[in-house]
């Protein structure tokens, strides 16, 4: 697995702290959540994008 650093302002990662036992997987479910949202979002644009005009779909 890869490793980032990122820097954060010490008063956000005190409150990171308080809140969870492990900042790095809180970090990873984030980024994770966003990806999903991006690939959702993609795949809606494609759905909006082929219901306006089958002939952009492939095997519609």
């Amino acid at each position: 697995m890869a490793k980032i650093s990122i820097s954060l302002p010490d008063e956000l990662l005190t409150y990171i702290d308080q809140k969870v036992e492990n900042r790095s997987a809180l970090i990873e479910s984030l980024l994770q959540q966003w990806q999903q949202q991006q690939e959702d979002a993609a795949m809606a644009a494609a759905t909006r994008r082929c219901s306006v005009s089958s002939s952009l779909c492939v095997g519609r």
